[in-house]
């Protein structure tokens, strides 16, 4: 069964972000813990193309390095002081560098490399040259995979990832220093991102102009010293730059004596199959008293899987009904979910009330519901994509071909190659 949502509530839940319980967040080291290295290619290249996706520690999916374009044969560096601990081909990573910094505790990897220059147990320097770029195992074009892990499993990088980008400082990155602004430290205190489903800038000045020196995902959590009505001054695991203030609120901001941090509930990801995933922490200044929800047939009202906990604590982490409510068993049809929680005094809040829709993955392009796929299907999705037509909940549904929530060129593309394999 695929869960698929309308056009709005996809674009909605897009907006909720996604935030977890402090058990659950990356060991990423304090401002204090930051660490300086050298950048692993030339500093002309500075471009990436993909950025760290910190749903990897989470849920062990996603991008678990940055990806920086360079030249092919271009030298690539230590960042660090460290010993090779491999050096050689491995599937898609094609020949992969690892090194292990024992001051700081962390192995860094370089993928992709065209040629090597450097062998296990091999110590290095920052700034050796250690491999060259490439475009080996599973690539699309010449750059280096630059990556940070804590563990190895059967020598490859595994379990706990960092992003390159908020662990280290480079030297290209330097945020300059501001003398005077305007800012106001009645703004200062514990922020989170608002609205943020990839990631927010953190710059080098007061303004969209300035350089990108890091970035804000939707599960950070920073240190705001003082703003004014457009500009934060940030400080975020050892990076201090500027960030809009539309796109981040204080952390403590309670909504009936009850928060769902960032509002994050829902998120319409497919993991291992069709699982569909629930995510987000509650925290209360009181201790909650109970968390329940569940899922409602289409009249809000009758339950198909529901479940209640008792938290006692100020805080429960609510990937914990991803077990619970059985996503994946629900047959074909529309759908509400609802979470709602309780605290010690008394306060009660709806912290979501969502509907969605279920329809069978092989029935997906079936638009006008006529039971088989033809080309007044394809038609009708062409015509919704151009800004042409208007389709109803169950017709977005079931024109969604890639499930990622919305309906585009890539659905277009979808229901071409079912036409033709038919």
């Amino acid at each position: 069964m695929i869960l698929t949502f309308t056009r709005k509530l996809a674009a909605g839940l897009c907006a909720l972000g996604v935030l977890f319980s402090p058990a659950s967040h990356m060991n990423i080291p304090s401002a204090s813990a930051t660490v300086d290295a050298l950048w692993p290619v030339e500093e002309e290249y500075q471009e990436i193309t993909t950025y760290f996706d910190p749903n990897r520690n989470i849920y062990n999916y996603g991008h678990n390095a940055i990806d920086i374009p360079a030249g092919y044969g271009t030298n690539i560096y230590a960042s660090l002081d460290g010993e090779c601990v491999s050096a050689g081909y491995m599937n898609d990573y094609g020949y992969l560098i690892i090194l292990w910094h024992e001051a700081q505790g962390i192995y860094t990897f370089y993928a992709h490399c065209s040629g090597l220059n450097v062998s296990a147990g091999q110590s290095v320097s920052s700034g050796d040259v250690i491999g060259f770029v490439g475009s080996t195992g599973t690539s699309s074009g010449n750059h280096v995979h630059f990556g940070i892990c804590d563990t190895l499993i059967n020598g490859w990088p595994d379990i706990t990832y960092y992003d390159p980008l908020t662990y280290f400082t480079f030297s290209y990155a330097d945020v300059p220093e501001i003398t005077e602004c305007s800012c106001s430290e009645e703004y200062a205190g514990i922020y989170v991102t608002k609205n943020v489903d990839t990631y927010l800038n953190i710059r080098s000045g007061h303004g969209s102009e300035y350089k990108a020196v890091g970035k804000l995902y939707p599960d950070s959590e920073f240190v705001v010293t003082k703003a004014d009505s457009e500009w934060a001054h940030v400080e975020y695991n050892g990076i201090s730059g500027f960030c809009s203030t539309e796109y981040i609120q204080k952390a403590e901001e309670k909504v009936s004596g009850i928060e769902l941090n960032d509002t994050g509930t829902l998120n319409n990801l497919m993991l291992k199959g069709e699982l569909f995933r629930v995510r987000g922490i509650i925290k209360s200044e009181f201790s909650l008293k109970s968390v329940h929800g569940g899922i409602y047939e289409a009249d809000g009202e009758t339950p198909v899987y529901t479940a209640e906990a008792n938290p006692d604590s100020n805080y429960y982490n609510i990937k914990t009904f991803d077990n619970i409510l059985l996503f994946s068993r629900l047959k074909s049809g529309s759908y509400v979910y609802r979470l709602t929680a309780e605290d010690s005094e008394g306060y009660s809040c709806c912290l979501v009330e969502q509907n969605f829709m279920v329809c069978d993955a092989e029935n997906l392009g079936d638009v006008n519901r006529d039971d088989k796929i033809t080309i007044a299907d394809m038609l009708i999705i062409q015509s919704y994509v151009l800004g042409r037509k208007e389709l109803n909940s169950e017709q977005l549904a079931f024109a969604d071909l890639n499930r990622d929530g919305g309906v585009d060129a890539f659905d277009m593309v979808l229901i071409r190659r079912k036409l033709i394999n038919n």
